[in-house]
């Protein structure tokens, strides 16, 4: 089975069931009286005609309303040919089987994919079922490198001592039904360091169960509370799904870093026009939102500040608007956290005024889920959205290739608050000297 495609093959079914997808010109069989809709054919999901007496055959059942004449053809979903086409002759009302191995007009296994089994109708029209081909076992490895170029090779610490380190590694085995899947991690002469079962649902976020298994384990490097030797490991995934096919997925190469991490804190004073996202990013105001429900306000270059932004909500005309707000989102990259694991924590101050002298405007600062309201304040120790702490070579809605702290500032009602500057601490991981 093709790994990383899961999504599309299900669309894919999914229209061919619903007739969607082109098909091929049928000639009537023998003249009916029947209603087409009590025609039906249906396969499995998916088989292996592999020869190992596993699943080797598609059981195709079909149902008729009355004596008939059966003809049934094999197809790819978007195919107008045929690649396999039989003719049962005369049958009785009822439900068939027809197995299909597997193979097609010439005797062959057709290839690993996506097919439909066609029932031709007596008059024009068929009915059809999904069914996948799939000889052989798909699971994939993946671990972050936290890294500005993808080839980096992930790594642990662990000999790290002020946090326990650990390498996540997502694990996830693609198929229709996975029997079993393993995560196994060898060192370079082939030990077998640490082994653990990887076949949980994979889950939408809405905890809908999506195709095939898997888990995310978090390797420390450790055995019985020793890091392990400094040097290469790989890892791997291997099991059995549904349909009987074994195997396992290409390697992941890990490296075992015999180096201590320390924690490392920066300050960074950035001004708001230079570190902001930009006029449309996380907000809607300035008219970003035309045409769409939408904030009021604006945020404008301040007068009184060099740099800095002016925050001007302002009650709105529109009743379907989101409310009288202007807001702004900031962005700090941090390259020195590249590498190792990204940003851990982030606070943000800012210092600023009313844009009208003497009025007793206010607005917020968030920081995650921390904020602060005024004309000046400091936000606590936040940790970092994954999203952004771990660093990306091409993240919408702008091209960054390092972790990140993102905050934000907004004014509400009728307020205005200029905001001067903004002062970022960042936490990460670095290398020991």
């Amino acid at each position: 089975m093709r790994t990383g495609v899961p999504v599309v093959r299900r669309l894919v079914l999914f229209l061919s069931t619903l007739g969607l997808l082109a098909a091929p010109a049928l000639a009537a069989a023998v003249p009916s009286s029947a209603d087409p809709g009590a025609y039906s054919v249906s396969a499995p999901v998916s088989f292996s005609p592999d020869g190992n007496g596993v699943q080797d055959k598609a059981a195709v059942r079909y149902t008729l309303p009355e004596r008939t004449r059966v003809r049934l053809q094999v197809s790819r979903p978007h195919g107008t040919r045929a690649i396999r086409s039989v003719d049962l002759g005369l049958m009785e009302a009822g439900t068939h089987t027809w197995s299909w191995n597997g193979r097609n007009a010439k005797g062959r296994v057709v290839v690993d994919g996506d097919y439909r089994v066609l029932l031709v109708l007596p008059r024009d029209g068929y009915r059809q079922a999904p069914v996948e081909v799939d000889t052989s076992f798909s699971a994939d490895l993946t671990a972050p490198t936290y890294a500005v170029s993808r080839q980096a090779r992930p790594q642990v610490f662990p000999r790290t001592t002020v946090v326990t380190d650990a390498l996540r590694i997502e694990a996830h085995a693609y198929e229709a039904e996975v029997r079993s899947a393993r995560l196994v991690i060898r060192s370079s002469s082939g030990r077998v360091v640490h082994s653990v079962d990887v076949d949980k649902p994979v889950l939408h976020a809405d905890g809908w169960e999506m195709f095939g298994r898997g888990d995310d384990v978090h390797w420390t490097a450790r055995k019985r509370g020793e890091p392990l030797p400094r040097g290469r490991y790989h890892a791997t995934v291997v099991g059995t799904d549904g349909v009987g096919n074994s195997g396992r997925s290409d390697r992941l190469r890990i490296w075992v870093s015999g180096d201590e991490l320390v924690w490392r804190e920066q300050t960074t004073t950035v001004l708001p026009a230079e570190s902001r996202l930009g006029p449309c990013d996380y907000s809607t105001a300035n008219g970003c939102g035309d045409g769409t429900v939408r904030d009021c306000g604006e945020v404008v270059p301040s007068t009184q500040f060099a740099g800095g932004l002016s925050h001007r909500s302002k009650p709105c005309a529109d009743p379907a608007s989101t409310g009288s707000r202007a807001q702004s989102s900031h962005i700090l990259e941090v390259p020195e956290a590249t590498g190792i694991r990204g940003l851990a924590a982030m606070r943000v101050a800012f210092t600023g005024a009313p844009t009208t002298a003497g009025e007793s405007d206010a607005g917020t600062l968030r920081v995650g889920d921390s904020t602060v309201q005024g004309t000046s304040g400091r936000s606590g120790w936040v940790a970092v959205d994954p999203y952004w702490a771990e660093g990306n070579p091409a993240f919408y809605p702008v091209p960054r290739r390092h972790p990140a702290a993102v905050w934000g500032f907004a004014t509400t009602g009728t307020d205005s608050v200029d905001v001067a500057s903004y002062t970022v601490d960042v936490r990460y991981l670095a290398v020991a000297d």
